[in-house]
């Protein structure tokens, strides 16, 4: 669907990739790890819902663990900096929520919690 032309069945890709990302948490780490680039693709579409769509999947696959936080913010600084104006939007609306004190502390308790479990077994 990402690579498809109509607006809604675009938009559609990113919005799924962003619910998936949230609630699967069973997914791997890798299939989201895939769709970065399908994300940096679609980041120059500058039509209203696919790029909310986009940012919003560029946003939820970076909160999903501090891999792809990482590979998230990299791409969101990529984006930031582009002289494409959808492009840069995405990049710097991902960057500012990815670097918040807010994501940052969550992705770091999870870590810690991640600790804890691997130290009982």
């Amino acid at each position: 669907w990402a690579k498809r032309k109509a607006e809604f069945e675009k938009r559609a890709a990113f919005a799924l990739l962003a619910s998936l990302s949230v609630h699967d948490k069973k997914a791997p780490t890798d299939a989201f790890l895939r769709c970065l680039p399908l994300i940096q693709q679609a980041a120059s579409d500058d039509r209203n819902f696919v790029k909310k769509g986009v940012s919003w999947a560029l946003r939820t696959v970076g909160r999903r663990n501090d891999e792809l936080h990482h590979e998230a913010v990299e791409l969101s600084r990529r984006l930031a900096v582009s002289a494409i104006t959808t492009e840069r939007w995405i990049g710097k609306t991902a960057l500012k929520e990815l670097t918040s004190p807010a994501v940052l502390s969550r992705l770091k308790a999870r870590q810690t919690v991640k600790s804890k479990r691997k130290s009982r077994s």
